[in-house]
């Protein structure tokens, strides 16, 4: 395997080798081969320089899914200068504090983002617009097409290993939203250790359902598979449901897809889908950003025989693919989230502050694909690697075979009465019964043990009583673990961008319906949802 000297360069020497010719993406029956990519890419960085952009600039991109957000984001690594992906759903303000956060001087911009930043109050050299859309007031402007026609000087090197080539905003569960920094060399491991892990190959077909402005977007099997000269399926931003996809699946002969797991869970009450996706050419489904419920996994596995279901856990700190659960592991290691692909170590810090290789405690990580550390911010960088690990945040149980199944959040954890409660295990009871959808359990505030459990319940079914929920955890979980309230909802749980669930937001809703309801230490009650 060749090393290249920076991302661009895997694309560039893939666009030299035999598959130059043979198409490396598609979006709605347009294509692009490896070579058309490469020569837009060097052509949009030629007009980024002639506009002022230089090495180590940062640029803002905003842009819902399409062909030609790839051909900036490989034009801004042939340049050196800094991506910055923003969230195609953020607000006005949000944009914003990206934008300056990272220092961004220049925009680009397509119709997804028209509405959010018409109004940007942020000083840009140059706004670059792809398509009829306004751009925020007072800026000067280049159109894309005029961008895409310039050429980069004679004698230009490009960037080092070792120089930024992107930056990554949190979601913000903690103040604002922080820039995790990537390098070109760990942008370049991160995607090396799926072409390894994965089994990547020039056949794979790929379906992209994350949005690029997310790290799943570009990072989970694309650069891969650009390394390897496979094919990836590009599609639009938003308004994805089961049954679309499964009809892009079978149009463009897909193999490999990643859905998230309310995704898989839709495929999963569709027998329909199921039997046409066995018909197709697909092979293998990733799914994570969360635990999924066995039920959902075997229902999947039934439904659509010959087709691996694997589950992964992955960081925004990269690596974006840390653990996979592989198919043929699924049913034995029930729960679990796998085992970490080659590029990756993996420990855990426990409850005394010791790190272990097996056990239970925070996740810790460590790989030439992490981050660097959080963009301008040193005291979060160095809690964040501590001991020259990355810590995650995340608390799982690590065996003694290497497999993870992730317990919660440490903020998530609830301390009863001395006692340590970890949610997941009473999720993981609460989500094999019939008629629940989903499930969450958090802390909230108890006079008495200092935090209670309460179990938060989605279902579709109407005579589903908490007394259910009752039943089952006084069957399989100790005193101190059971729920002391359990609240029953029909509407889903509250998730972000990346469909992971947002228990910074169900947990005072959850406090609230426990205080209005007035239920009392060891009652069970069904709750309504939030008005």
């Amino acid at each position: 395997m060749t090393l290249a000297r920076n991302v661009f360069g895997v694309l560039d020497r893939s666009a030299e080798a035999a598959y130059g010719d043979r198409p490396a993406f598609g979006f709605e029956g347009e294509t692009r081969t490896f070579v058309e990519l490469r020569d837009g890419a060097t052509g949009f960085a030629g007009g980024l320089h002639d506009l002022g952009v230089r090495p180590g600039d940062a640029v803002a991109v905003m842009m819902g899914n399409r062909l030609e957000w790839l051909e900036v984001f490989f034009g801004l690594s042939a340049l050196g200068a800094v991506c910055v992906p923003v969230n195609v759903l953020l607000t006005g303000p949000e944009i914003a504090h990206v934008c300056r956060d990272s220092g961004a001087r220049y925009l680009v911009m397509d119709e997804v983002a028209g509405r959010s930043v018409a109004a940007l109050d942020v000083d840009f050299d140059t706004v670059v617009l792809l398509g009829e859309v306004a751009a925020p007031p007072s800026a000067h402007t280049a159109a894309y097409v005029d961008v895409r026609q310039g050429s980069l000087p004679e004698g230009h090197v490009g960037p080092a290993l070792d120089d930024v080539a992107v930056l990554y905003y949190s979601s913000g569960t903690t103040g604002l939203p922080k820039a995790a920094a990537h390098t070109h060399n760990g942008v370049l491991w991160n995607a090396m250790g799926q072409i390894q892990g994965l089994g990547l190959t020039k056949d794979v077909r790929y379906a992209v359902i994350p949005s690029f402005s997310w790290a799943a977007g570009l990072h989970n099997l694309v650069l891969g598979l650009v390394w390897v000269g496979g094919y990836s399926e590009v599609r639009r931003t938003g308004g994805a449901s089961m049954e679309s996809i499964v009809e892009g699946l079978e149009r463009d002969r897909i193999t490999h897809v990643m859905l998230v797991p309310s995704l898989l869970r839709d495929l999963a009450t569709r027998p329909d889908l199921m039997e046409r996706l066995s018909a197709s050419a697909l092979e293998w489904i990733v799914t994570g950003a969360e635990p999924v419920p066995r039920s959902v996994i075997e229902g999947v596995c039934r439904g659509v025989p010959g087709v691996d279901v694997c589950q992964g856990y992955g960081l925004s700190e990269f690596p974006t693919i840390t653990t996979v659960l592989m198919a043929d592991e699924v049913f034995a290691h029930e729960g679990s989230a796998g085992r970490a692909l080659p590029h990756t170590d993996l420990a855990i810090r426990d409850a005394d502050g010791a790190i272990q290789r097996c056990g239970t405690g925070e996740l810790l990580v460590r790989s030439l694909a992490t981050m660097v550390g959080y963009h301008q911010r040193p005291e979060q960088t160095a809690e964040a690697f501590r001991d020259g690990w990355l810590h995650t945040g995340d608390l799982v149980e690590l065996d003694a075979e290497g497999f993870i199944t992730i317990v919660g959040r440490t903020k998530d954890m609830i301390i009863s009465g001395g006692l340590n409660v970890y949610p997941k295990e009473i999720e993981d009871v609460i989500n094999r019964l019939p008629g629940v959808v989903e499930a969450a359990v958090v802390g909230v505030p108890h006079e008495r043990f200092g935090e209670t459990a309460v179990a938060v319940v989605v279902t579709d079914d109407a005579d589903f009583e908490a007394a259910t929920v009752e039943a089952a955890c006084a069957a399989q979980l100790a005193s101190y673990k059971r729920p002391r309230v359990t609240i029953v909802r029909s509407e889903r749980l509250p998730r972000n961008a990346n469909a992971k669930l947002l228990k910074r937001e169900l947990r005072p809703w959850a406090e609230q319906q426990v205080r209005d309801s007035g239920v009392s230490d060891s009652a069970k009650k069904s709750a309504g949802t939030p008005g």
